[in-house]
């Protein structure tokens, strides 16, 4: 893994948001996730990686920032797992090394797969109105800026068509 620490395969370099170290934000979901974090150094697989690395990668934040947090907030954080699993499986970082596709998914998703929704301000089936929930934009933006590179992906080529 020499060097893998450093990989960054869309040149994401936004700065990961505060509300990563205090839970405070009206994105239900996320609060949701990252209060047991700080609660308890912990939460489960899925917060980390349907919501957690979802959001990173698709807010563009900076895969460093993001696995530093990991490493910083988890007991069970190491090196040897959490570069793999987050940049590899969770961001996609690495091009492709580890996972086949990246790991993200719109509102709608979350939804279907949790109970998050449920008194959330945003409304997940709505992509465009004033309660759209921001993983839909984020989502379908991610699909279109990276259209090239998904399109002969066997697991990203249907929603790069639906796109």
């Amino acid at each position: 893994m020499p060097g893998y620490e450093s990989v960054n395969t869309f040149k994401h370099e936004r700065d990961l948001p505060s509300y990563f170290w205090d839970a405070k934000t009206d994105l239900h979901c996320v609060h949701q996730s990252v209060k047991p974090v700080i609660e308890r150094a912990y939460n489960h697989h899925i917060q980390r990686l349907m919501v957690l690395g979802n959001f990173a990668t698709l807010f563009e934040v900076s895969p460093q920032q993001t696995s530093d947090w990991f490493n910083e907030m988890y007991i069970d954080a190491y090196d040897w797992v959490v570069l793999p699993n987050v940049l590899g499986m969770a961001l996609h970082a690495d091009g492709g090394r580890l996972a086949t596709k990246p790991y993200i998914a719109s509102g709608k998703y979350i939804d279907k797969m949790s109970d998050y929704c449920k008194g959330c301000k945003y409304n997940p089936k709505h992509t465009t109105e004033d309660d759209a929930c921001p993983f839909n934009a984020l989502y379908w933006n991610f699909i279109d800026k990276h259209e090239d590179r998904f399109a002969k992906n066997q697991r990203m080529k249907m929603m790069v068509r639906n796109w």
